[in-house]
């Protein structure tokens, strides 16, 4: 804890580049970092060097500590694979979590209530269970969406707070990300400006298109370890900056770490 929990209610956002590039982000500066997988696609491993074959994840061990599944990727950064998984395998975790509302401060107290350990889940598309389940001890939601007419019909949703459920918010609430912005595009602007008005301060910000977050994800390393002075390299270190405001890290230049003494959100 604390908890980020980073979902959107469609695919395609780059939702899961997002969440390794904050990870690799907030390791990078200083603080403790486990970055879990609930997507049953298993891809977000990809993006932290792990090869195609390796199986490994917490699927196996719905009733269980995940810890031991935890595998160290860098100083600072864990990752928890999702892993290989079946219908079956999927249903007998979300019957764990659904037979016990406070599954992760229970049963997955070691790492979810690590007040030393900074947790950034991503989540499949759309609603589930480990969705829901991670309210209880989720801190602050990212939504990450394209300035697009899809992102656009989603928007009052958002505002209304009927999203996905009604799980966007809780906490600290939800922070919007615009992903992929291009500015040579009348609609990207247009989406831009809507969001600046109607979301204020839940505008987290803006990832330009920039073809050094490609190029990072094939070589399966960092936007900022790829090239640092790309303008997507600069858009999620501001972003990764602001959460650590929002939650009370202790920030300075270079650095983000989670203060001892900060207030716990309750």
């Amino acid at each position: 804890m604390p908890v980020i929990s980073v979902c959107s209610p469609k695919g395609g956002v780059g939702k899961t580049t997002i969440v390794a590039n904050l990870a690799y982000s907030f390791a990078r500066s200083g603080t403790k970092v486990v970055v879990v997988d609930f997507d049953p696609q298993n891809a977000l491993r990809l993006y932290f060097g792990m090869p195609l074959n390796d199986e490994r994840g917490f699927i196996n061990s719905p009733n269980s500590d995940w810890t031991p599944s935890c595998i160290n990727i860098d100083k600072n950064l864990f990752m928890l694979p999702f892993g290989k998984s079946d219908k079956e395998q999927r249903t007998a975790l979300d019957l764990a979590m659904q037979s016990n509302p406070d599954y992760f401060k229970d049963v997955q107290k070691s790492i979810f209530e690590d007040q030393n350990v900074l947790v950034i889940a991503d989540f499949a598309p759309g609603y589930s269970q480990a969705l829901e389940s991670i309210t209880a001890v989720s801190n602050l939601q990212v939504v990450p969406l394209l300035a697009d007419a899809a992102s656009v019909s989603l928007f009052s949703q958002l505002l209304s707070g009927g999203l996905m459920e009604g799980l966007v918010g809780g906490g600290l609430g939800f922070y919007i990300v615009l992903n992929q912005i291009d500015n040579r595009v009348r609609l990207n602007r247009e989406v831009q400006n809507f969001c600046q008005q109607n979301f204020a301060d839940n505008l987290l910000g803006m990832v330009h298109k920039d073809t050094s977050v490609v190029e990072a994800a094939g070589q399966q390393i960092s936007v900022y370890d790829y090239n640092k002075n790309s303008v997507a390299s600069y858009d999620i270190e501001e972003i990764a900056r602001k959460i650590a405001i929002k939650l009370g890290f202790d920030v300075k230049k270079g650095t983000m770490i989670i203060n001892p003494l900060r207030k716990q959100n309750t």
